[in-house]
C-alpha cells in the first residue's frame, strides 16, 4: 500500500473523530499524537528528530484484553477521558477514568520526549493501568507502532530481538523501538500486525522475530498480568532516533492502594543532564479535596503492612524524607512536590521509591487512603 493510500484509508477510518491533537517537543524532537479514536483503530503519530522535520511516524497506540474477552480493544475515546500537555511542552498524558465504561480498569497514557543531539532523541511511551474493581483481573496489554522513516514506506530493514526492533531505511536514519519486560512480540508489513489488534477475533502476537524487510509495523505484548483490587502496573516502550539510549530514565508503578481514590504520578522525566540542573516532580491526583496529605520518598521498596490497615510501599528504614507536612490537597484533590536533579554524572541509575497518603474517614481503615508505590530511576542524556 502506498503512503498516500494509507493516509486516505486512515482518514476515512477516523472520519467520526474530532481532529484534535496533542503536541510535545524538546529541541528538534517533536511528537504529534492524534485524538483518541472512538473506533478500534490506532492513534495517529508523527515523529520528527532533526531540523529538516522529516516525519518518521504513522501510528502508535495501546491495546488491551481482559480475560474472557473475545478480541483486543484499543484505548479509545469511550468513558471519561481527560488529557493535556505540560507547561514545559515535553510531556503529554491522557487519563481514562473508566476504560470503556466497564468499571474494571483505569488507564493513563504518558508520553515524554527528550532531545539527545541535533538529530537524535528519545520518546518514552508508558501505559499505567489500575484495577478499580473489587476482584482480581487478568489482562493482556499491547503496544503497536507503525514507522515510515523519512516519510517513505516499503523500504525498511529491521533487525533486533523480541524486545527491541532496530528500523532503518535508505536515508540511514535508525530508530529503535524497545519494550521493557514484554512476553511476546511481532513485526511485519502493514497491515498484518495492525489487523491482529483491530479485528474482531482474539489474537496473540506470533513472536515473529527480525530480520524483516519491507513496510515496518511492530507490536509488543505483556501477557496474563493479574492485577489485585486497586493494584497498579506500568508498561513502557521506548522509541530512540539515532541514539543508543543506553541509560534511559524509567518510571514504573507497583503495589496496590486501599481504594481507587488517589494516585501518585509524575509528569516529568527523572533525567540527568550534566550541562544543567533539571527539575523533577512527584504528584498526587484523584484524591479528596482539601485533605491533609503526606508523600514518603525513600531508597528502597517495601512490601508489608506496618500497622493494621496501612501498607507501605517505601522502606521506612531507608527514607529520604517526608513531604507535605502542614499541606493540604488542592480543591481538585491534587498535590505536587518539585525537586532539582543537579548537573552531576553520579546520579544516573539511582532509583527512588515514593508513596502518598491522605486523611479520610471514608477510607477502609477509617483514617487514611494510601496509593500504590512509584519507582523513578534517573537516566541520562
Amino acid at each position: 500500500m502506498t503512503y498516500t493510500s494509507r493516509v486516505v484509508a486512515s482518514a476515512l477510518a477516523l472520519a467520526v473523530v474530532v481532529p484534535a491533537q496533542l503536541i510535545i517537543s524538546d529541541g528538534n524532537m517533536n511528537v504529534v499524537t492524534g485524538t483518541l479514536p472512538a473506533t478500534q483503530v490506532p492513534t495517529t503519530f508523527d515523529l520528527r528528530g532533526d531540523t529538516l522535520a522529516l516525519d518518521h511516524g504513522f501510528e502508535h497506540s495501546w491495546f488491551f484484553r481482559i480475560a474472557g474477552d473475545t478480541r483486543e480493544w484499543s484505548l479509545r475515546n469511550v468513558g471519561p477521558v481527560t488529557q493535556g500537555v505540560t507547561a514545559t511542552s515535553d510531556h503529554l498524558d491522557r487519563d481514562l477514568a473508566d476504560v470503556d465504561s466497564r468499571g474494571l480498569l483505569r488507564a493513563s497514557i504518558d508520553v515524554d520526549v527528550y532531545d539527545a543531539g541535533p538529530a537524535s532523541g528519545v520518546v518514552i511511551s508508558r501505559l499505567t493501568v489500575m484495577n478499580i474493581s473489587v476482584s482480581p483481573i487478568t489482562v493482556d496489554l499491547f503496544c503497536y507502532t507503525d514507522l515510515d522513516i523519512a516519510n517513505t514506506t516499503g523500504n525498511d530493514a529491521v533487525t533486533g530481538t523480541g524486545s527491541s526492533h532496530f528500523v532503518t531505511d535508505s536515508t540511514g536514519v535508525r530508530i529503535e523501538v524497545r519494550a521493557i519486560g514484554n512476553d511476546r512480540s511481532d513485526c511485519g508489513a502493514y497491515p498484518t500486525i495492525r489487523n491482529l489488534l483491530t479485528n474482531a477475533s482474539l489474537d496473540n502476537l506470533g513472536n515473529g522475530l527480525p530480520p524483516f524487510s519491507g513496510d515496518y509495523t511492530g507490536a509488543f505484548q505483556w501477557q496474563n498480568r493479574t492485577l489485585a483490587p486497586f493494584q497498579q502496573r506500568t508498561f513502557n516502550v521506548l522509541i530512540a532516533i539515532d541514539t543508543a539510549a543506553a541509560a534511559p530514565p524509567h518510571v514504573e508503578h507497583y503495589g496496590a492502594g486501599n481504594g481507587a481514590l488517589g494516585e501518585i504520578h509524575t509528569q516529568t522525566l527523572p533525567l540527568q543532564d550534566n550541562s544543567q540542573v533539571r527539575v523533577f516532580s512527584l504528584g498526587l491526583k484523584n484524591a479528596a479535596p482539601n485533605q491533609v496529605y503526606r508523600t514518603l520518598i525513600g531508597f528502597a521498596p517495601f512490601f508489608a503492612p506496618v500497622i493494621p490497615g496501612l501498607e507501605l510501599w517505601v522502606d521506612p528504614f531507608q527514607l529520604f524524607g517526608v513531604w507535605g507536612i502542614g499541606g493540604l490537597t488542592s480543591p481538585t484533590g491534587s498535590a505536587i512536590e518539585t525537586f532539582s536533579i543537579p548537573a552531576s554524572p553520579y546520579l544516573t541509575g539511582l532509583a527512588i521509591y515514593s508513596q502518598s497518603f491522605y486523611v479520610s474517614a471514608s477510607a477502609p481503615n477509617g483514617y487514611a487512603f494510601y496509593t500504590p508505590g512509584l519507582m523513578t530511576r534517573i537516566g541520562k542524556l
